[in-house]
């Protein structure tokens, strides 16, 4: 701990500008500086404000979010439950994650199958080019699909246009879902939980929100499809047109 130091060094020690700094103390994100005769004096406190609002910036909040923060009577233990509920909330649902592949690599995935099938997954969005002759795989789970679709004689961009309409719906869907259960918290959901209680309620809603999408999603194809046969040959061959 340092008796303290002026602006100068708070600006090398911290790495922002003066203006920055002096505009977080107005904006009542940093606590003012105490004076020694006409001289400003900073502490490892103030230093240490700084790098929290650097982080939390880094994580996308924004100043109001930040000073909310910061502004508490225990801002330390304040951003530390906001960092652990933070951490859960963005702990990811899925182990599918972008892939970069090599030339090698991508025509071992479509090995065995026709010509061209290459460029029909490249316009359907299922690879994109990448640098230095390599392959982008946005979601290397949706690639197996399309090319079992494919084998199975599903279209490459019919599986695409399938794909897209169902993320279009379901982020509708998933938005007005989220909304729904903050909107409950602290009554049906979570109430005063400790960002422990909030993860052990996240990791029991994860398998459970995706069991019942897709037990939803079946249901809602068996429906459909027993619509269309019960409207018999002419209207599936209306369909087909």
């Amino acid at each position: 701990m340092t008796d303290g130091y002026g602006l100068a060094e708070l600006v090398e020690r911290s790495g922002l500008p003066a203006r920055t700094i002096r505009w977080y103390q107005s904006e009542g994100l940093l606590p003012k500086p105490t004076k020694r005769g006409r001289d400003a004096v900073y502490t490892d406190e103030h230093l240490q404000r700084l790098q929290l609002i650097a982080e939390l910036r880094d994580r996308g909040l924004t100043l109001t979010a930040v000073r909310d923060l910061v502004g508490r009577e225990r801002p330390a233990r304040t951003v530390a439950e906001w960092l652990g509920i933070d951490a859960t909330l963005s702990a990811p649902w899925s182990e599918d994650r972008p892939r970069i592949v090599d030339r090698q690599e991508l025509a071992q995935l479509t090995a065995g199958r026709r010509p061209g099938l290459l460029a029909e997954l490249q316009d359907a969005g299922y690879v994109q080019p990448a640098d230095s002759g390599t392959w982008l795989v946005p979601s290397p789970a949706l690639l197996d699909l399309a090319l079992q679709l494919h084998d199975a004689g599903v279209d490459v961009d019919l599986s695409g246009q399938l794909r897209d309409l169902l993320r279009r719906r379901l982020s509708k869907a998933v938005d007005d879902a989220v909304k729904l259960v903050v909107g409950r918290t602290g009554a049906g959901f979570a109430g005063n939980a400790t960002p422990e209680e909030v993860a052990t309620a996240v990791g029991a809603l994860r398998p459970i929100a995706r069991e019942t999408t897709s037990l939803i999603l079946a249901h809602e194809v068996e429906r459909a499809l027993r619509e269309l046969v019960d409207a018999g040959p002419t209207a599936i061959k209306r369909k087909r047109r």
